[in-house]
C-alpha cells in the first residue's frame, strides 16, 4: 500500500514552477512596453537625435570660418596691416583678402556682398578706414585696429633705430590665475542641459508609466483579483524593476551612442572632459529613479481614477521640475548644495564633475546620501502603497495613509 502523497502550497510571492511572483509581474510589465509602439518609437527618435547631435557638434567644431578682406592692390601699408590681421585669427577663421583697382572698386565688392569688409587708406592720408556695408562683422572690428596699431609701432621703432620689444620694455601685462581652470568650455555649457533634460524626460515617462499601470489597474478592479494570487510587495517590486530596468537601458544607451559617438569623430578631448562625469549620471540617475519609483507607485495607488494622477502626481512633478533647474541654472553655492541633496544630485553632481569642480570623494558621498534616500522612500512607499492600492471606493490622501497603524 503506497503512502499519500502530499503537495506543498508554493511558498509567499512565489508561483507554482519556482519563479518569484515579482518576476512574472516585471516580464509582464516589459512585454507590454517593448510591444508599444509609441514606446519604441519615441526611444529610436531619442537615439537618433544623440547620433545628429554628436555628428552635427563635430562638424560645425571642424568647420573654418572664413572672412573676405577688400583691400586696394599696390597698397603695402594696408597689406601689412591685412597679413597682421590674418594672423590674430583663431585656429578656425581664416582671414580671404580680395584685391580691388581702387577704393570704389573695393567698396562696390563690400555692398555686392562679396566681402565683408574693405580695409582702405583713410581719405585724408593718415591712418586707415574700415568699411562695411551695414556692420563690420565684429572679428575684424576687433583685430584690425589691433593689427593696424602694431604696424604703426613697427614703423616708428624703425624710424627712431630702436624695435618694437624695446618700445615696450616694462609696459607687458601678463595674466595669472590662483585657481585655473582646466574644464572644457563647450562640455560645462552642454552638459548640464543633456543631463537635466535627459533626467527629468526619462524620469517623468517611466514614473508616470508606474503611476498609469497602478491607477488603471485600481480603476477597473485588476487589482482585487491579482491581490489574491500575488502579494502586493511583489506587484510594487515587479513594476518597479521593469520600468527601472527599462530607463537604465534607455539612458546607458543614449550614454553609450554619445560616447561612441565622440569617439568615433575624433573628439577626444571633449570625451575626456565628459566621460566620467557620464558615468556618474547614469549610477546616480539609477539610485534617484528607484528612490522616486516607489513614489510614483503611491502617486497611482491613492488616485482612484486616471484624472486623479494630475493631482496626485503634482508634487513629483514639482520636485523633478526643481531638480532640473538646479542643475542647470544653479552656480556657486546652491549647486553645491543641490548636489547632495537626493534626486537634484543626479543632475547637479556629474555637472560640478564636468566642471572641474568636485573632488573625487564627493560623487561617492552624494551617491551615499541618495541610496539612503532610496531605502527610506522604498520602505515608506511599499507601506503606503499597500494600504491604499485596495481602496478602490475613494480617494486617499497621505497624510491619512501615514496616521494609519499595521
Amino acid at each position: 500500500m503506497s503512502a499519500p502523497t502530499t503537495t506543498s502550497a508554493p511558498a509567499p510571492g512565489r508561483r507554482p514552477g519556482g519563479r518569484a511572483a515579482w518576476r512574472v509581474v516585471a516580464e509582464r510589465e516589459v512585454a507590454v512596453k517593448l510591444r508599444d509602439k509609441v514606446f519604441v518609437g519615441s526611444f529610436l527618435v531619442l537615439l537618433v537625435l544623440a547620433v545628429a547631435g554628436v555628428v552635427l557638434g563635430a562638424v560645425l567644431g571642424g568647420r573654418t570660418s572664413t572672412t573676405q578682406l577688400a583691400v586696394v592692390a599696390g597698397d603695402e601699408r594696408v597689406a601689412a596691416v591685412a597679413a597682421a590681421t590674418g594672423a590674430l585669427l583663431g585656429p578656425d577663421d581664416e582671414l580671404e583678402v580680395v584685391e580691388a583697382p581702387d577704393a570704389g572698386a573695393a567698396e562696390a565688392l563690400v555692398a555686392a556682398g562679396d566681402a565683408d569688409a574693405a580695409l582702405l587708406a583713410a581719405p585724408g592720408g593718415d591712418g586707415l578706414e574700415l568699411v562695411g556695408d551695414q556692420e563690420v562683422a565684429g572679428s575684424l572690428s576687433t583685430l584690425v585696429p589691433v593689427a593696424a596699431e602694431g604696424d604703426a609701432l613697427e614703423r616708428s621703432a624703425a624710424a627712431a633705430g630702436t624695435t618694437p620689444e624695446e618700445l615696450l620694455s616694462g609696459a607687458a601685462v601678463e595674466e595669472r590665475l590662483l585657481d585655473p581652470s582646466e574644464a572644457d568650455p563647450v562640455a560645462t555649457t552642454l552638459a548640464p542641459l543633456v543631463f537635466g533634460f535627459l533626467f527629468y524626460l526619462v524620469a517623468i515617462q517611466f514614473g508616470m508609466a508606474i503611476a498609469q499601470s497602478v491607477v488603471e489597474e485600481k480603476q477597473s478592479r485588476v487589482v482585487e483579483i491579482l491581490a489574491a494570487v500575488v502579494p502586493l510587495r511583489s506587484l510594487l517590486l515587479g513594476k518597479v524593476v521593469a520600468n527601472g530596468a527599462l530607463a537604465l537601458a534607455q539612458v546607458a544607451a543614449l550614454a553609450g551612442v554619445v560616447l561612441v559617438g565622440l569617439a568615433a569623430t575624433g573628439e577626444g578631448e571633449l570625451l575626456g572632459a565628459v566621460g566620467a562625469p557620464v558615468l556618474w549620471f547614469v549610477v546616480f540617475f539609477v539610485l534617484g529613479f528607484v528612490a522616486l519609483a516607489c513614489v510614483w507607485a503611491v502617486a497611482g495607488s491613492v488616485a482612484t481614477r486616471t484624472e486623479d494622477l494630475q493631482g496626485t502626481t503634482t508634487p513629483l512633478l514639482v520636485a523633478l521640475l526643481a531638480a532640473f533647474y538646479a542643475g542647470i541654472f544653479g552656480s556657486g553655492w546652491v549647486l553645491v548644495l543641490a548636489s547632495y541633496v537626493p534626486v537634484a544630485s543626479t543632475v547637479a553632481m556629474p555637472t560640478r564633475l564636468v566642471a572641474g569642480e568636485a573632488a573625487w570623494w564627493e560623487p561617492l558621498v552624494s551617491a551615499g546620501l541618495v541610496l539612503l534616500a532610496a531605502v527610506v522612500l522604498v520602505r515608506v512607499g511599499a507601506r503606503l502603497y499597500e494600504r491604499s492600492l485596495l481602496r478602490t471606493d475613494r480617494r486617499s490622501s497621505v497624510r491619512e495613509l501615514l496616521r494609519e497603524r499595521g
